[in-house]
C-alpha cells in the first residue's frame, strides 16, 4: 500500500489558494544531523517528564499520597497521586513546540490542524476500539508466556469513584493521548519518514512506522509490555500516516484505549 507524502497535503493546500507565506510550508528534507536533533528533542521530552514527575512527588509525599519506606524498600503510591503525576505528560509539548518555533514552522508541522474534523474523530474512535481489543489480546498472550505479575503489586492506575474516573478520562484523552501523539507521531515519526525518504530507503514509510513504534514502546521501560505498546504504536502511527499526520484521530484513539483500560481496572471500585 502506497501512502501519501506527509508534505503533499500542505503543499497542495497552499497552491490551491494561490498564497505563499514564508515559513508556512513544512519541511521537505531532514538531514542526518537534524534527525539526530529530533531524536535528542524526543529524549529531552522524556527527561523533562522524569524531572517534573519527581518535583510533583515532593508535595504528594508531604500530603501523604506517596509513602516511601526506606527500611523495607517499598513505595506506596495512592491512585490519586498517580493521576496527578500522569498529568505531567503535558511537558511533552515543550521540545516539539520549541523545534517548530526555532525554525519558523506552523503548528501544522506537528499535526495540529483541522482538530475538529468529524471524520478524524470517528476514525479515532474506531481505531481506539480496535486497539483495545488488540491490547487485551496481546497482553493476555504475553501474560501466558511470562506468567502473572508478582503478588502484592498495588493497582495504581485505577479510579476508586466516578469523579476519579472522569478525571482519568480527561487526563488520558486530553493530556496523555494528545501529548504522546504530538511527540512520537507528529514530531518524531513524521520527520523520520522525511529523513528516510531523502535517503532513498525502500518502503521508508513502513520503516519509519516500525522504528518509531519500537522507540515508543521502549521508552515506557516495561519489557513485558513492549510487544503490546509496539503494536499499539503501529496502529497509531498508521492512522497518523493515512490522515496526513492530523493528530486528532491518533489522540482520540490513544486516549480511548488508555481510558478504557483504567475503567476495566476500576470495575471493582465503581460497581
Amino acid at each position: 500500500m502506497v501512502m501519501d507524502d506527509p508534505d503533499k497535503y500542505e503543499l497542495e493546500e497552499a497552491e490551491g489558494i494561490g498564497i505563499f507565506e514564508p515559513g508556512q510550508l513544512l519541511e521537505d528534507t531532514v538531514t542526518k544531523n537534524q534527525m539526530l536533533g529530533v531524536l535528542g528533542y524526543t529524549a529531552l521530552g522524556m527527561i523533562l517528564l522524569v524531572v517534573v514527575t519527581f518535583l510533583l512527588m515532593i508535595p504528594l509525599m508531604m500530603a501523604g499520597l506517596i509513602i516511601i519506606n526506606f527500611y523495607t524498600y517499598t513505595i506506596h503510591i495512592d491512585p490519586l497521586a498517580m493521576l496527578i503525576m500522569t498529568s505531567a505528560e503535558l511537558i511533552f509539548v515543550i521540545p516539539p513546540l520549541y523545534y517548530i518555533r526555532s525554525r519558523g514552522l506552523p503548528k501544522s508541522a506537528l499535526g495540529i490542524k483541522n482538530m475538529h474534523s468529524p471524520l478524524d474523530i470517528g476514525l479515532g474512535i474506531l481505531f481506539g476500539v480496535a486497539m483495545l481489543g488488540v491490547n487485551i489480546g496481546v497482553s493476555w498472550f504475553v501474560n501466558q508466556a511470562t506468567g502473572p505479575p508478582p503478588s502484592g503489586i498495588e493497582a495504581i492506575l485505577v479510579a476508586r469513584n466516578w469523579p476519579e474516573m472522569i478525571a482519568w478520562t480527561i487526563v488520558m484523552i486530553g493530556f496523555v493521548g494528545f501529548t504522546e501523539e504530538l511527540l512520537f507521531r507528529g514530531f518524531m515519526q513524521r520527520r523520520m519518514e522525511i529523513y528516510l525518504r531523502g535517503r532513498g530507503t525502500n518502503n521508508y514509510q513502513w520503516v519509519a512506522l516500525a522504528v518509531s513504534s519500537l522507540i515508543f514502546g521502549a521508552v515506557h521501560l516495561d519489557i513485558i509490555g513492549l510487544p503490546t505498546r509496539f503494536i499499539l504504536g503501529m496502529f497509531l502511527g498508521f492512522l497518523a500516516q493515512r490522515r496526513k499526520y492530523n493528530l486528532i484521530g491518533p489522540s482520540v484513539a490513544h486516549g480511548i484505549n488508555n481510558a478504557v483500560v483504567v475503567f476495566l481496572s476500576s470495575l471493582p471500585y465503581l460497581f
